[in-house]
């Protein structure tokens, strides 16, 4: 509630939700605040009944008891401040639990739709904001009761409480002034780094490009073109915030000063007690640290604030997918894409009207020149993708709208890309399901024809996948994923280009695969470009532009496009032979 409070200004603000149901925690936190603040009064009147009452009654029996009060306070000050910093530590860690997965969920969501989102990003966002709960809420906490502070020095005596006023105002205004001073600066270093941090990455992700064609020097210097001024910006920032804290420290400096020497002028006119002089310097201390540490923190105020409008704004564009709830039976595999259009937000259509079926145990290769929009078709059938117009249906059941945890369990997917997860070879093969049966990790790697292979690796199944410290070969990774996409028996099985990255022992291994897979009575698509890899299906769809040029049964679309399949296609379109069999199979159409 106070983070959210302090934080947002937006008119909707979806976190601060969060922070209204920790109010309870917040709320024991400030009260274990003010307890603090309370005990930490004994010090200074610690100071004030020494130096007026025992010095001058020189009671032995009253120094012990007050320094015995004064040790119990003090303990008393450390129980509450470790209450309240473990609060607030619990506040942040609960709200790491309770968005970090909501956060991950989306952006991997979002990713699947085709847009981009910065999951790293949304993470260091969280723990700022953690930290912050951690540490610049307690000086918040610690504000209001620079009052308390207040109100007794000003019973010491009300011109050093009014000089406490002053100082309170000026360290306030040095607060505002700092805000004002590196809020732009800090805006732009954080969007130059981005830039930065965006140019690295894609240059890490293509290495081997950027290395193998000499585009080192290049890459650096548009990174220096974002990273300069970033750091120019930084720079200057942290430059005008040290002279503004450095001013303000003075300032307090100056005023301790100003009250232990006007406390002494009016000792001297009998105005104070020294006692008075002595506790009245220490409680001005403590009534403006609050503010001083404020323009301390400011920095990482400003970073909480940053990733607190990043969040909000994250939290809300959350994509709501309309996803099913029950569990569906077993499928047995059929497939039917029904006048499937896709046309992307502002964007001209890239898949249109397409329209096939396959019965259980079929198999079908969709192939296609580039850009022919077969990844797309590739994700509409599998219900990653909300298709505009029409439905693809695994037994009647629309894919985008099948629970993903339920559709998961009977389907397989490779994509043109395959990264595997930080984890054993075994791990990755049973999608990360740590209690997976081995037997049915193995099934896997047989039927993808991978065991041995993976047998020949450094711990076999145990081998611990790291890209920073173990890697595979993007061959090796396609081969994985390939077992990942075959693992508990799956009826039905999607592979977008299989063989990109394979020599001819790993095509030997895929075509041994589909082999197994059509024994099996699994129901698979293979997109590919090779007509290899299509050679082991039962029908073929050919997609160009987003439409379906040819379908139905192999060897006949085939035969379209050898050479004398398309001297005939041209003598048919000039009516000079009679039109071939139709090429729809039973239950396809075009």
């Amino acid at each position: 509630m106070l983070m959210a409070s302090v934080v947002s200004s937006a008119p909707e603000d979806h976190l601060k939700p969060y922070f209204l149901r920790a109010r309870r925690t917040f709320l024991f936190a400030w009260l274990f605040s003010f307890c603090a603040s309370l005990f930490m009064l004994a010090l200074p009147l610690y100071s004030l009944q020494v130096l007026d009452r025992v010095l001058s009654s020189h009671s032995i029996e009253t120094l012990l008891m007050l320094t015995l009060i004064m040790m119990v306070g003090i303990v008393f000050y450390g129980i509450f401040s470790a209450l309240r910093t473990s609060l607030l530590n619990q506040i942040g860690l609960w709200l790491e639990a309770a968005l970090a997965p909501k956060l991950l969920e989306d952006a991997i969501t979002k990713s699947s739709l085709g847009q981009f989102v910065n999951a790293a990003q949304h993470q260091r966002d969280l723990a700022a904001i953690k930290s912050f709960l951690s540490g610049g809420v307690s000086t918040l906490m610690d504000a209001p009761w620079s009052l308390l502070y207040l109100l007794v020095i000003y019973l010491i005596h009300p011109q050093i409480g009014v000089l406490t006023v002053v100082g309170i105002v000026l360290l306030c205004g040095f607060g505002v002034i700092n805000e004002l001073a590196i809020r732009k600066l800090n805006a732009l270093s954080s969007e130059e780094s981005l830039k930065s941090n965006l140019l690295a990455d894609t240059a890490s992700r293509n290495a081997e490009a950027v290395e193998t064609m000499g585009m080192m020097a290049n890459i650096i210097h548009h990174w220096q073109r974002f990273q300069k001024p970033a750091a120019d910006h930084a720079e200057h920032a942290a430059a005008r915030a040290n002279l503004i804290q450095s001013v303000a420290k003075i300032v307090r400096l100056f005023l301790q000063i100003a009250v232990t020497a006007i406390g002494a002028w009016l000792a001297l006119n009998n105005e104070l007690t020294v006692g008075g002089m002595i506790a009245s310097s220490i409680l001005i201390g403590r009534a403006l640290q609050p503010f001083e540490n404020a323009i301390a923190l400011w920095k990482s105020f400003l970073i909480a604030r940053e990733s607190y409008r990043r969040l909000n704004a994250a939290l809300a564009s959350t994509t709501q997918l309309e996803r099913g709830t029950l569990e569906l039976p077993v499928p047995e595999g059929h497939i039917s894409v029904e006048n499937i259009i896709y046309t992307p937000a502002k964007s001209a259509p890239i898949i249109k009207g397409v329209t096939f079926r396959l019965a259980a145990g079929e198999s079908l290769g969709i192939i296609g020149p580039s850009a022919a929009g077969k990844s797309t078709l590739s994700k509409l059938i599998m219900g990653l993708l909300p298709p505009t117009h029409g439905a693809a249906r695994l037994d009647g059941a629309e894919t985008f709208k099948w629970n993903r945890a339920n559709f998961g369990k009977y389907v397989g997917y490779m994509p043109q890309q395959v990264d595997l997860f930080s984890g054993t070879i075994k791990d990755n093969i049973a999608r990360m399901d740590l209690e997976a049966p081995m037997e049915n990790v193995i099934a896997a790697a047989q039927m993808a024809g991978v065991h041995e292979m993976i047998l020949r690796l450094p711990n076999g199944y145990e081998t611990q996948y790291d890209q920073m410290r173990y890697s595979l070969s993007p061959g090796q990774r396609q081969r994985i994923g390939l077992a990942r996409a075959l693992y508990n028996n799956p009826r039905f099985v999607l592979l977008d280009e299989p063989n990109t990255n394979l020599d001819g022992d790993g095509e030997r291994a895929l075509l041994g695969a589909l082999t197994r897979m059509k024994q099996a009575g699994i129901t698979f698509i293979v997109v590919a470009h090779r007509p290899t890899i299509v050679s082991m299906v039962d029908k073929i769809l050919v997609l160009k532009s987003g439409t379906v040029e040819r379908f139905g049964p192999r060897d006949e679309v085939l035969r379209m496009y050898t050479p004398a399949g398309i001297k005939h296609a041209q003598q048919q379109a000039a009516g000079e032979v009679a039109d071939l069999p139709p090429h729809a199979a039973e239950g396809g159409s075009v």
